[in-house]
């Protein structure tokens, strides 16, 4: 089998990720002020969000396009090959995601063995860390917890609200509605930044891309991420469809894109 080499998202942008969603933030004084928590509540319920829909737990079919994966070394063989390979997702009524893989083929020698194991692989993290950010959008919230310490700032034309964690600081600004610009983690020699398409919707902000960098301080590592999706109507919630990933990294760039598949949706009842 010739070998196959999966570019899949570099792992220093999984850390905004993390920064936005970990229970890493202090417990806050009782006495929160009532102005910043009305504004964070506000801002809370400007977002479509999956589980105030109803959503309980989903599954669904990963389908790659391998011939935007794989570009100019792509061949018949290859194609028919990766064909072979199948991949699917779930995420429970507690938000854990589990992702699966098998192969209709079974390798007859060691070397397309450890192919298939590093597709399967870099294809598991290309969709986790995709479903990370996707998450505090439409399944969280990309703001801090109600219970927890954080700062709320108001300037000319938007808000600012900002929490400190052990390893670092998160500042998420948005404009005078609620609606995102940027969210930015600054770590020890590092910062990365996320900056998120949403979509204005009669039921709130739906995340329809982003674009992500992490840099060092020294300049001397830098990554750009450029991400697009649409979505799709299931028992009436609005789940991805396709996914597309642009990625820069090192000074190689890669392409990537899926489609999710037959799902399998389980709701809470509609009053």
């Amino acid at each position: 089998m010739r070998r196959v080499i999966l570019r899949s998202i570099p792992r220093g942008l999984m850390v905004l990720a993390m920064a936005v969603s970990g229970p890493a933030a202090q417990p806050a004084p009782q006495n929160v002020a009532p102005p910043k928590a009305q504004q964070l509540a506000a801002a809370q319920q400007k977002y479509y969000n999956l589980r105030r829909e109803g959503l309980l737990e989903f599954q669904s079919n990963i389908q790659p396009n391998w011939k935007v994966v794989l570009g100019d070394a792509q061949t018949d063989d290859t194609l028919k090959l990766l064909a072979a390979l199948h991949f699917s997702m779930s995420i429970d009524a507690k938000s854990k995601l589990r992702l699966d893989h098998r192969a209709d083929l079974t390798p007859i020698s060691p070397k397309p063995a450890a192919a298939f194991e590093q597709i399967f692989k870099q294809m598991d993290e290309a969709v986790s860390r995709f479903i990370a950010t996707w998450s505090i959008f439409m399944l969280t919230s990309p703001f801090p917890e109600a219970a927890s310490d954080y700062e709320f700032e108001q300037k000319a034309g938007e808000f600012r609200f900002s929490q400190r964690h052990d390893d670092g600081r998160t500042l998420t600004i948005t404009d005078k509605n609620f609606m995102i610009t940027e969210i930015t983690f600054f770590g020890p020699g590092f910062s990365a930044s996320l900056k998120p398409d949403l979509e204005n919707t009669s039921n709130g902000y739906v995340l329809t891309g982003y674009t992500g960098t992490y840099q060092t301080l020294s300049g001397a590592r830098t990554t750009l991420l450029k991400v697009w999706l649409d979505y799709q109507q299931i028992e009436g919630l609005r789940l991805p469809r396709k996914v597309n990933v642009d990625t820069v990294y090192e000074g190689k760039a890669a392409q990537l894109e899926w489609l999710f598949t037959d799902y399998k949706v389980a709701r809470a009842s509609r009053p």
